[in-house]
């Protein structure tokens, strides 16, 4: 992990380390990501997953990413509000993830023009995921 940290902040200053991921700040996931898939040093081609937590605060995305040449895996970590930038131009099947995320947290993908609820009807109001929800159907309120 440490190898692969310094290769990245060498191209990426602001990035920081953290326990097993690597923290983005301010820096473009776009082009970090990028970065990470075309490097001939790094070369993390597939992206495995992407996943939301909620902090009440913010919501930080993982982006899981791995080399099928090393056999090692990457997470790189960014904190958001409701809007980043997709990744689909970079990993079409990011889209999957994009769209649940959306539709679960309520996190924009700026760039992914095909967002939509996987899981929830299209009238469902709010995104169920986040903290600060409030169940309005007092029968799926089972665990009040």
């Amino acid at each position: 992990m440490n190898d692969y940290f310094n290769m990245l902040k060498k191209e990426f200053p602001n990035l920081e380390l953290e326990e097993n991921k690597i923290l983005l700040g301010d820096t473009n996931i776009c082009d970090v990501i990028s970065f990470c898939k075309n490097s001939s040093k790094i070369l993390f081609e597939s992206l495995f997953t992407i996943v939301a937590i909620d902090y009440s605060e913010y919501i930080e995305l993982l982006y899981i990413l791995n080399s099928y040449i090393t056999q090692e895996t990457l997470i790189l970590s960014t904190k958001v509000t409701d809007t980043t930038q997709s990744v689909i131009t970079i990993f079409p099947s990011a889209h999957f993830d994009e769209c649940e995320i959306y539709d679960l947290f309520g996190v924009k993908f700026v760039g992914n023009d095909e967002l939509e609820r996987l899981f929830l009807p299209k009238s469902w109001k709010g995104h169920p995921l986040l903290k600060k929800y409030i169940m309005q159907d007092e029968r799926l309120a089972w665990n009040e």
